[in-house]
């Protein structure tokens, strides 16, 4: 099996080297991914109000909570995937990434449908103050109808990181933050759209790096590429 020109051989050589260049865009990554809620928070405290800055910081535990969910479920994926790869056994490789993906759509269904209805309770359990409360339910209740992106990113992320490509993950992380930050001032700053309108450039801004990903994989020539036909589930015992 043909590793890409863009992936970082951890199978062969010395494994302390590979380990730090892999590990570097993952730890950017990382803080990239933390970005979104922080600029919108920004914007909307420099441009609207100080209720809208709380509002949008009071729900920075949950967007968090969630990220680091997508995270851990995209690294689980990642094992399984990385350990097929490594063993160049295709098949199991294939059906593995297939099974990744037939995943994340059903995740995504679930939590964009339980997230959008249970966004005023949540919100009620973490002791949101009145007077920010339906600012704040905006905010989450327009990102979790746009929660699919984030998950198909990080799945896909999780893809390619176990194949040994962590860089064009971080690459897609970071124009979607400089296109988050362009449209959080276009519909913040300029059509005056309020806390919708910055949740609304963090939808759009996940949706470009979801599809960016989806890209990548889709026309691979890579064993491990996405075909949309194979959306099948495997079961390990």
């Amino acid at each position: 099996m043909d590793q890409s020109r863009k992936s970082t051989d951890l199978i062969h050589g010395g494994i302390a080297k590979s380990i730090f260049w892999f590990s570097i865009p993952l730890l950017i990554g990382n803080l990239f991914q933390q970005l979104y809620n922080t600029v919108d928070a920004y914007v909307v405290g420099n441009y609207v109000s100080k209720q809208a800055l709380a509002a949008v910081g009071a729900s920075s535990p949950i967007t968090n909570m969630l990220i680091g969910f997508f995270m851990g479920l995209a690294t689980g994926a990642g094992v399984v995937i990385a350990q097929y790869y490594g063993a160049n056994d295709e098949k199991r490789l294939k059906q593995s990434v297939h099974s990744s993906a037939a995943l994340t759509i059903v995740m995504a269904i679930i939590l964009t449908i339980a997230g959008v209805i249970l966004t005023n309770p949540l919100l009620h359990i973490i002791g949101i103050p009145a007077d920010v409360f339906p600012e704040s339910s905006t905010y989450l209740t327009i990102y979790f109808g746009g929660i699919t992106f984030a998950l198909i990113y990080n799945m896909g992320a999780g893809v390619l990181r176990a194949v040994g490509d962590s860089k064009r993950p971080l690459y897609f992380l970071v124009v979607a933050c400089l296109t988050n930050i362009v449209l959080d001032l276009l519909l913040v700053k300029v059509f005056h759209m309020g806390v919708a309108g910055a949740a609304i450039a963090t939808d759009i801004s996940q949706a470009l790096s979801a599809f960016l990903v989806c890209v990548v994989l889709m026309r691979s020539h890579e064993v491990y590429a996405l075909k949309v036909k194979k959306f099948v589930f495997i079961y390990r015992y």
